[in-house]
């Protein structure tokens, strides 16, 4: 016998979503000013900060790709739309949140890392348009 989708898991897969993406937003933010402060400081080499920098577009594309895994899921998308319409939130409401994150994730990739200033440039640009998460605890 296996376990029914229920209204109890939509509520728990909406709860992982939300941690995800504001961990994401959170992410986006925090490593843009420590790559910053090493690029400025010039306390790390370039090719370890590009590294760094690669590593993480890697890792954020993974975590936005658990998104769309999750929409293949019919059943259970269907009960996480039903449950966010709910709340009063809209497909469009979904998409404008989404949409600066697979930007930046995406031109992370391929922005310029082969020098400081290029590093900075690209970490002022995420700053720029990647604000901070609401939170009720400072984030930086």
């Amino acid at each position: 016998m296996s376990v029914p989708f229920t209204k109890l898991q939509a509520l728990n897969l909406m709860m992982q979503i939300s941690t995800n993406l504001n961990g994401l937003q959170s992410d986006f933010r925090l490593n843009a000013l420590s790559w910053k402060a090493s690029a400025q400081s010039q306390s790390v080499s370039v090719a370890s900060l590009a590294g760094d920098m690669n590593a993480a577009s890697v890792a954020y594309q993974t975590r936005l790709g658990w998104l769309p895994t999750l929409q293949a899921n019919t059943s259970a998308w269907n009960s996480i739309a039903a449950l966010w319409t709910v709340w009063g939130g809209t497909a469009a409401e979904f998409t404008s949140l989404m949409t600066p994150f697979n930007t930046i994730a995406n031109q992370l990739a391929v922005v310029d890392k082969s020098s400081y200033a290029a590093i900075i440039t690209s970490c002022d640009q995420i700053l720029a348009y990647i604000d901070k998460p609401v939170s009720l605890w400072p984030i930086e």
